[in-house]
């Protein structure tokens, strides 16, 4: 739990990078501090030793020549009380104990007083060579420690008259001192240097998390959830830069580049929504393309149908009109010994044979059009000599005929009578898509300089088409006009507006409906007034 909370967490990291760092120093510290503070007290221990060794074999040297046991005793009795924890044993070439610091051990051998093998050797070895070993002796007695230092006493000139020339060496002194309270004292330094150690330690954590929380690990978070909020889509949140060091050029670059990724989605919404026009636009004039594409197809198929047809049943009716004829102009010889209906039949045929045959010429002219003798026409004259010849039409069906055009000239280069044949299909689909009463037909024009044409439009307020009627009203034979018989029957065999999509197409111009059910229709045609070298196909 401890390594995954130090593994997920920066500020962690260092803390305890920075923490094992400081415990190995002030580890080692106090290893060594006690190594060698122990060594050292060791070594001032030997350094006392030897110095008591020096001073004690100074104050016992003149009353061991004169021979004043007393003298000696006092010096010995005065290392005893002064000298806390030191032992001084004074023995000759037998080891045995002469004088000491504890009466009870005097005429003792020393090895009774003296544990420690490797210092009883030493002894042995200096009461022979007459030289004090170079190191001290350590010995554990009653489970305290001991440090014990060897000195040899020569045979000088003062103690010649007492123990003769012969001998160089006369005994030996040995010294032990207790080591318990300087190591007390180094333990209780040890003890010291850990309290001191675990304080400094906590006084050093604590720093230090307080500068990792404030220089680090808070920025680090700052930075962190900046860039979760930025992940999450955020792009305008920016983070206060809490410094001027390396983690505060990293919230200003870390800013900088979601203002970059700001205006990059922004590029890119862009461009998507500038493709996705492009893509709408493409595919209306693609679709708009292929309905021409399928127009022109059912026109040209149906233009070889028309033609076939009107070739095959024009000769009949010419010969069937021919005889009808002939027959009325006899028709006062024969009434007389005939039926009296007898020429009002033959009327009939002969009206209805001339209906057939204008049938015949609008199939001819739709299946083979002249090619447009395009010359230079005033739309305005165009229209006002279209609604002359439907003015009686207009009178008849109380037509209220609303009328704007401009009082400039908008001359367009085209072929005037297919034009004037095409506003007059108009005019008369938007009479008869009038109710009894009340209707209205709206002529307007206007220059369109942006597309260097002009544009006239034709509405009225009558039954209007609904979208099925919308998509079929320009394909042959479609009409929803009610036919009714007679004479007087207009020809509605759904030409007329076919007729008007194939002349506007031939001028290179544009043909648009807007119409609703109950709220009439608004046809307008655009032409080019320079339409081109060549028609469309």
């Amino acid at each position: 739990m401890t390594i995954d909370l130090i593994r997920k967490s920066l500020g962690n990291k260092i803390l305890a990078t920075v923490t094992l760092g400081i415990l190995l120093i002030m580890g080692l510290e106090i290893i060594f501090r006690i190594y060698f503070g122990t060594k050292d007290r060791i070594e001032q221990m030997e350094i006392l030793s030897g110095d008591l060794a020096a001073s004690t074999y100074s104050g016992i040297k003149h009353p061991m020549s004169v021979g004043d046991s007393d003298a000696v005793e006092r010096v010995l009795a005065d290392v005893r009380l002064k000298m806390d924890g030191m032992e001084v044993f004074i023995c000759d070439t037998d080891q045995q104990i002469i004088w000491s610091t504890h009466e009870g051990k005097i005429h003792t051998p020393i090895a009774d007083s003296i544990s420690s093998p490797a210092a009883l050797a030493g002894l042995q070895e200096t009461l022979h060579s007459g030289q004090a070993p170079l190191t001290s002796y350590e010995e554990k007695l009653e489970n305290r420690q001991y440090l014990i230092n060897v000195q040899a006493i020569l045979n000088e000139r003062d103690c010649v008259h007492c123990h003769g020339a012969s001998k160089k060496i006369i005994g030996g002194m040995v010294i032990r001192a207790n080591m318990e309270r300087p190591l007390e004292k180094v333990a209780a330094a040890m003890k010291r240097s850990l309290f001191i150690m675990i304080f400094g330690l906590s006084a050093i954590f604590l720093l230090i998390y307080a500068l990792v929380e404030r220089f680090i690990r808070r920025p680090v978070a700052s930075l962190s959830q900046g860039v979760k909020r930025v992940t999450d889509g955020e792009l305008d949140f920016e983070i206060q830069p809490g410094s001027s060091d390396e983690i505060g050029d990293l919230a200003k670059s870390f800013n900088q580049m979601t203002k970059e990724l700001k205006n990059a989605r922004q590029e890119i919404n862009t461009w998507t929504d500038t493709l996705e026009d492009m893509v709408e636009e493409r595919t209306v004039q693609l679709k708009q393309a292929m309905d021409g594409i399928i127009q022109s197809e059912k026109m040209a198929s149906l233009g070889r149908l028309a033609a076939i047809v009107a070739h095959e049943i024009n000769n009949p009716l010419a010969g069937i009109r021919t005889y009808a004829k002939l027959l009325l102009k006899k028709g006062d010889e024969i009434a007389a010994s005939t039926d009296p209906r007898f020429v009002q039949y033959l009327q009939t045929i002969e009206s209805e044979s001339a209906r057939c045959g204008e049938i015949i010429r609008n199939l001819l002219q739709f299946a083979r059009p002249d090619k447009p003798q395009f010359t230079r026409q005033d739309t305005n004259t165009l229209i006002q000599e279209c609604l002359r010849l439907i003015q009686h039409k207009i009178n008849l069906q109380n037509i209220e005929l609303q009328l704007a055009l401009p009082d400039e000239s908008m001359a367009v280069n085209c072929d005037g009578q297919k034009i004037k044949q095409a506003l007059l299909a108009l005019l008369l689909n938007a009479c008869d898509a009038l109710e009894p009463e009340g209707g209205v037909v709206e002529v307007r024009s206007r220059s369109i300089p942006e597309k260097q044409g002009v544009e006239i439009s034709i509405r009225d307020n009558g039954i209007g088409m609904n979208e099925e009627t919308r998509a079929h009203m320009f394909e042959p034979f479609f009409t929803t006009k009610i036919k009714t018989p007679g004479p007087d029957a207009g020809v509605n065999i759904g030409l007329g507006l076919t007729v008007v999509y194939e002349i506007i197409k031939a001028h290179r111009g544009e043909i648009t409906v807007h119409s609703e059910p109950d709220e009439g229709s608004t046809i307008t045609i655009f032409l080019h007034r320079e339409p081109g070298p060549s028609p469309l196909p």
